[in-house]
């Protein structure tokens, strides 16, 4: 807010009290009642409003004063932020225009922003300026524009008096402490702006603004003229007020109130009580202060100062213009200007560093000549102790190095010199810390530092004692071989002339030779050494056109880096990237210049046979020439181990030559097989290599397939892939793709690969052939001849008995499998493979942790690791009873009151394989006995039912013998009209008192899932007598006529992990065995159970089978 600008440089001025109408108001009241043309309204609202008013101190109303002459007029200064000046005082009056009622009345000076630097000398005009007393209503609203500020005739035009600041510090109570710790709160608020000052004088309040003028204009005095632009001060307020634009008020004395929250935070003095701010202050780090303390008597010398800190000051951020630690630094360099060098020698760093900040904006050399010159004299007093064998201070030279970097054409060879004393010092010091720091220090600023070493390497003295201790400290410190070579092109570039000096050429060579041997790996360090001496190419380091590549410091470094390499080389630690990666063994020079003895001569054969085999697109057999046969084998050996992981069409060219004898001349085929056969990642790389192979002149020549090789094939088809030729995609892919030499192997490794019928017929067919047909027909004629004799009777007469057909041989059952989905707890599906198993043998020898998956269009799926659950156990059948213990009762159809005897039959457990059967018989009053026949060795149980002689109302249950085998059982059921039954099946059997025993064929029962439960039963009835229903239980109806059937009691579960579709038909391989997938219907009608989903097969719990009577 600023006031119009129709006369931007007169003074306007406002006058606010109590009429009958103002300005803004009609009515009356307190407003402005008359104001200058050039101030806007808005600014007079805005701005001089609210520092109208007047509060009477409290100490004369409490009395009743009545005289308007003893109360204190209350003078404010302050500046607007556009830059005005609002000088103004307000006064109390007893009456106002109507006589009856207090007011006071408030003139305002505003001078205009373009003259604000007026108060900076004619300070004291604005403090003793006139103001008007009352206003009179006949000079109307218009106030004229003033050239200058009108002066109060009472005060003497004359300088302060000499011992006026003093004496007035005295009256006012003000010693050394706490007047330096007002100036300070002063300076603090003016400069940061964050706290207020607030003074109660130790007066009584009719002499407030008085003593508040005079101290204030003392203070004035004392600051510097930037904070004298910018100071807001009001001499009496009745209490601590917080305004805009104020910093420091006077208050009346008792009205500091302690702790007072309002103002706990801001700078308070109240001299009554003694109460000053503690702690803001250090004593004897205020430089300001205490320069204007010693000039408290005579406060004009100050003016001088001020008009340096000013000028010095000129330029700069305001801020840095306000801070009171500006005028710290300008006090001691104002200081030290006049000669006191002991405030120098107290903050040496302190003041370089000031001096720097004012030097270092561009044009302050010119500007600030008067700092300039000090920093140059400080320079000389320095360079005038090191001369004198002083120890220099490293923050001082720091000091001097920056200051090199704003002038350095005059000031340049002063510095240069000043270091080499300096580094001089040190070094013949023993101080090594401080010559490294200053060494640092000297290559820190690139230009000093050419110009320094160019000054040094002139004089040989010099190069001795400054640059070659340096320089061996340099590479001794380096971090490793790069950085040995960094430093060696960096001083190369900088200073060319190292190239001839014999002590850099020989630190750097021993330096690079010593980081390499503790670098691993070294091979690669070696080959980036060496790269890196190839691109100094790209380096000019003379006139004429050489390059750092080209000189003997380049080739020196070369043969060092070599010579390590085959001195220290450890061959079993290389690897296939750091030979391949090391480009400069494709050079057939890369290791001249060299005098190579035998481990040095034997390195270089084998890392170039290395780099050619693996490096290079096609190798040859006489990569290895010249090389002795046990460092063949190590090399052979490496590239095994390289070549582990790419078995592959590229890469059959190298390994082949891993297996290649240098002394025959021949590769080691078996060997080579072996080799692939255990990396490669599948049989078809395999055959990939042998398709490969028949095109190389190790494998094959002009007479077809090397002995050897054949030899090696048959070999490894019988140990590794014996079923490889039953696999119609690799014969489609692979083998009928070979050429005719190889074809002829293949063909002669299936014959022996295939049974030993077929090479029977394969060797004698032709004779064989004929052999059948003879036979065949010799069996023509032979059964034409019986059926003649058949049909003339001359064979017999009557047709003998049928007899039973004897059972068919038992055969190994074959195994069932079947795919299943399975749902996961988090709902995820997977699928398992079941295999079912008639035997507990071939069940527990089954690993499917690897198997393939062949689906009917031939897509092969390959899987491994996998995880499986198995239930191995053997086969039953068991008597109608318990498949646990093999045995049934037949005692127990005695107890029914009667006497009888029953004989029980003898057998094993199901789990065995054997069986057992029992037959009891039971007679209300008659006797009767029942025998049991025992199953016999193949497995096959017979049984024998008789009913005894005395038999009238009598009921006999007999149960027939069951038999077991493993997988498959024969059973012969007892005589009569007997039927192998589930459970529940009543029998009714006839028969007379005196009972026949016959025999026939018994019913074979075949048992649920559990192998344990399998049983069979055969049953004969006696008249009157009734199975009841419930006596066989968990037994299926049987097979008659002794069938075979297996009994699939064990299975193994194969998670795939993932879902994938199993079709039927597909062939699952498992090691050298093949099995076809079937659906889980087949499954179920082939095992004869329910099989439930995925569920491992729990083993059976033994079940009993009760007889009721």
């Amino acid at each position: 807010m600023s006031m119009k600008r129709s006369s931007p440089d007169l003074i306007q001025q406002q006058i606010y009290t109590r009429e009958r109408s103002g300005i803004f108001r009609a009515t009356e009241g307190f407003d402005t009642v008359a104001a200058s043309d050039g101030l806007d309204a808005v600014f007079i609202k805005k701005q001089l409003h609210p520092f109208c008013g007047y509060d009477a101190p409290a100490e004369l109303v409490s009395r009743g004063e009545k005289d308007d002459a003893s109360y204190p007029p209350a003078i404010h200064l302050f500046h607007t932020e556009g830059g005005d000046t609002v000088l103004g005082r307000s006064v109390y009056q007893s009456a106002d225009f109507t006589g009856l009622r207090s007011a006071f009345l408030t003139h305002n000076y505003i001078i205009p922003a373009a003259r604000q630097d007026e108060i900076v000398t004619h300070y004291r005009d604005y403090v003793e300026a006139a103001f008007a007393e009352r206003y009179v209503p006949e000079i109307g609203r218009q106030l004229p524009e003033l050239e200058h500020i009108p002066q109060n005739p009472r005060y003497a035009q004359e300088g302060l008096p000499r011992l006026m600041a003093e004496k007035l510090l005295h009256e006012l109570k003000l010693d050394e402490k706490t007047f330096k710790r007002l100036l300070f709160a002063v300076m603090t608020a003016v400069g940061e702006g964050r706290k207020k000052v607030y003074v109660a004088l130790d007066v009584p309040a009719e002499q407030i603004s008085a003593a508040a003028s005079a101290l204030v204009q003392v203070l004035y005095a004392c600051l510097p003229f930037e904070q004298r632009r910018r100071l807001g001060f009001i001499t009496y307020a009745k209490e601590p007020q917080s305004r805009k634009f104020i910093h420091l008020q006077f208050v009346e004395r008792g009205s500091i109130r302690p702790n007072d929250r309002e103002i706990e935070k801001d700078y308070v003095f109240d001299l009554a009580t003694g109460r000053a701010p503690q702690d803001e202050l250090e004593e004897g780090r205020q430089p300001y202060l205490e320069m204007v303390w010693k000039a408290i008597g005579d406060l004009e010398r100050l003016q001088a100062f001020h008009r340096f800190a000013d000028e010095m000051l000129a330029g700069m951020e305001p801020q840095r213009r306000l801070l009171l630690s500006s005028y710290h630094e300008l006090a001691v360099f104002y200081q030290i200007e006049a000669g006191n060098w002991d405030l120098y020698e107290a903050h040496k760093i302190t003041v370089l560093r000031g001096l720097l900040s004012y030097l270092e904006p561009s044009g302050a050399l010119e500007s600030r000549i008067r700092l300039n010159d000090i920093f140059l004299a400080a320079f000389d007093r320095e360079f005038d102790a090191v001369k004198l064998r002083n120890m220099p201070d490293l923050a001082v030279v720091e000091c001097f190095r920056d200051y090199y970097r704003l002038e350095s054409r005059s000031y340049g060879i002063k510095l240069i010199n000043y270091l080499i004393y300096a580094i001089g010092n040190a070094v013949m010091g023993d101080k090594p810390d401080l010559a490294r720091s200053l060494y640092a220090l000297v290559e820190s600023q690139p230009e000093m530092s050419k110009t320094f070493f160019d000054h040094v390497l002139k004089n040989s003295d010099l190069e001795s004692s400054l640059f070659e201790p340096y320089i061996r400290a340099k590479f001794e410190e380096a971090l490793g071989s790069r950085e040995v070579l960094n430093v060696v092109h960096s001083w190369a570039v900088a200073h060319p002339g190292v190239l001839r000096n014999g002590a850099f050429k020989e630190y750097a060579v021993a330096a690079l030779a010593d980081k390499l041997k503790k670098e691993q790996p070294l091979l690669p360090a070696v080959h980036m050494a060496l790269e890196h001496i190839r691109k100094w190419g790209r380096t000019p380091v003379t006139d004429r056109g050489m390059t750092l590549a080209d000189s003997e410091l380049a080739e020196e470094l070369s043969l060092a880096a070599k010579r390590v390499l085959l001195d220290e080389l450890e061959l079993e630690r290389l690897t296939r990237e750091q030979i391949t990666g090391a480009e400069f063994l494709a050079r057939p020079d890369a290791f001249a210049g060299l005098l190579l003895e035998g481990k040095q001569r034997n390195h270089v054969d084998m890392l170039q046979a290395l780099y050619e085999w693996f490096a290079q697109r096609e190798a040859a057999e006489d990569i290895f020439d010249g090389l002795p046969a046990a460092d063949v084998g190590r090399l052979q050996n490496l590239g095994k181990k390289w070549l582990q992981s790419t078995v592959d069409l590229a890469h059959f060219g190298k390994i082949v030559l891993a297996f290649y004898d240098t002394t025959s001349g021949q590769v080691d085929y078996k060997a080579l097989l072996d080799y692939l056969q255990r990396n490669a990642k599948d049989p078809e790389r395999i055959y990939e290599f042998m398709l490969w192979s028949q095109g190389q002149p190790q494998f094959a020549h002009g007479r077809g397939i090397v002995s050897g090789y054949t030899a090696a094939l048959l070999n490894y088809f019988k140990t590794h892939d014996r079923n490889a030729f039953k696999n119609r995609d690799y014969r489609t892919r692979y083998f009928d793709k070979a050429g005719a030499p190889l074809a002829a192997v293949f063909a002669k490794i299936r014959l022996e690969l295939s049974s030993p019928f077929k090479r029977f017929l394969a060797q004698n067919g032709k004779k064989a052939r004929m052999s059948a047909m003879i036979l065949l027909a010799g069996l023509v004629v032979i059964a034409g001849i019986l059926i003649i004799m058949q049909q003339q009777g001359m064979l017999g007469g009557a047709k003998p008995p049928t007899e039973a057909t004897p059972p068919p041989a038992p055969v190994e059952p074959e195994v069932l499998v079947y795919a299943d989905q399975v749902t996961g707890t988090d709902g995820a599906e997977t699928t398992s493979l079941v295999f079912l198993f008639a035997g507990a043998e071939k069940c527990k020898m089954f690993d499917p942790a690897a198997l393939s998956i062949v689906a009917p269009d031939q897509t092969v799926q390959q899987f491994a690791n996998l995880k499986f659950d198995a239930y191995c156990v053997d086969g039953t059948a068991a008597a109608g009873g318990s498949a646990e213990n093999g045995a049934s009762s037949g005692t127990d159809g005695a107890e029914s009151g009667g006497s009888g005897d029953g004989s029980e039959g003898a057998g094993t457990s199901g789990s065995d394989g054997s069986a057992a059967g029992s037959a009891g018989s039971a007679a209300n009053e008659g006797a009767g006995t029942g025998t049991a026949a025992n199953g016999g060795a193949d497995s096959t149980g017979a049984g024998n039912s008789a009913v005894g002689n005395d038999a009238a109302d009598s009921s006999v249950a007999s149960t027939g013998a069951a038999g077991s085998g493993d997988a498959a059982e024969t059973l012969d059921g007892p005589a009569g009209n007997v039927e192998g039954q589930g459970a529940g099946a009543p029998q009714n059997g006839q028969g007379g008192s005196n009972g026949q025993a016959d025999q026939g064929a018994g019913t074979s029962g075949q048992a649920g899932t559990s192998g344990t439960d399998a049983s069979g039963s055969g049953q004969a009835g006696d008249p009157n007598a009734t199975q009841p229903e419930g006596a066989s239980n968990g037994i299926s109806s049987g097979k008659t006529d002794g069938e075979t059937k297996p009994v699939y009691s064990s299975r193994i579960t194969v998670s795939l992990g993932q879902k994938v579709d199993v079709l039927t038909g597909s062939v699952i391989t498992v090691g050298d065995q093949q099995y076809s997938v079937i659906t889980r219907q087949e499954a179920e009608a082939k095992a004869g159970v329910s099989l439930q989903p995925t569920q491992p097969a729990e083993p059976a719990q033994p079940q009993s089978e009760t007889v009721q009577p």
